[in-house]
């Protein structure tokens, strides 16, 4: 299959990468998963992070399971990181299960400003799914863009509110949807953090209003596993999901 070979030829090259622009110090650790809203946290300079996971939806009593939810983010300048993600998933069309893949999305997240007393962390997030990379009833004919703003306030050591604003095309309508999002996040102690998060999308035909909450744990300095929950608060019975994953920065070596 051409995709699955571009696929596999890019992680190869990402991974060669490695060996290339490894640092020679320890950088500070940021991850963009778990939850629906994304920090400004941006990966350092010409380090190679890997971001994973799985996820079960109810999806009405039909079910779906996505079973590589992944991404990349390779960090271009400080404060400038470029990012590439897919899903491959099985579905349930009502007879039978199905395999697909949901496309290709390339983007970038640039830090603007870093944030100092109460004036928030900001940060731009631009994503870009690409046309005719995803299978049958995932295909996008158009590029689709996102644009978000992201913004964090950290309130004291251990608690901090981050909020999203954000405008999503799917490739067939010309009028966007819109993101908003709002997460709390707590910090247990230095390895162990939850979070809580309300995140809504408002398009033409219809409002979604999603609630979510899950456990980070950092293994290492350089690993994080996580578990979350989802559920949509105007019908929790049948729209549901559950996650888990890990976030791994590839190429940073130890001091």
């Amino acid at each position: 299959m051409k995709i699955a070979k571009q696929i596999k030829t890019i992680i190869i090259l990402l991974f060669v990468t490695v060996t290339v622009v490894a640092q020679e110090q320890e950088v500070e650790f940021t991850a963009d998963r778990p939850g629906a809203s994304t920090g400004t946290g941006v990966v350092a300079k010409n380090v190679i992070q890997w971001e994973q996971g799985v996820q079960y939806d109810g999806d009405g009593g039909s079910g779906q399971f996505t079973f590589s939810n992944t991404l990349f983010r390779y960090g271009l300048f400080k404060g400038v990181e470029l990012r590439l993600g897919g899903d491959a998933l099985i579905y349930n069309d009502g007879d039978r299960w199905c395999p697909a893949f949901s496309g290709l999305s390339i983007g970038t997240k640039i830090l603007c400003f870093e944030g100092k007393g109460g004036i928030p962390a900001i940060a731009i997030l631009a994503d870009l799914a690409l046309p005719k990379t995803g299978s049958e009833w995932f295909v996008v004919e158009r590029l689709a863009p996102s644009f978000y703003l992201l913004f964090d306030n950290p309130v004291n050591d251990w608690l901090s509110i981050g909020y999203n604003v954000g405008a999503e095309w799917n490739g067939e309508d010309a009028t966007p949807s819109a993101f908003l999002a709002l997460c709390l996040g707590f910090s247990i102690n230095s390895r162990l953090g939850c979070f809580a998060e309300s995140y809504n999308n408002f398009a033409r035909y219809g409002n979604f209003y999603g609630v979510d909450f899950g456990l980070n744990y950092m293994v290492t300095d350089r690993v994080q596993l996580d578990v979350a929950a989802n559920i949509d608060a105007a019908n929790p019975r049948e729209c549901w999901s559950v996650s888990c994953g890990f976030a791994w920065q590839i190429n940073n070596p130890k001091r």
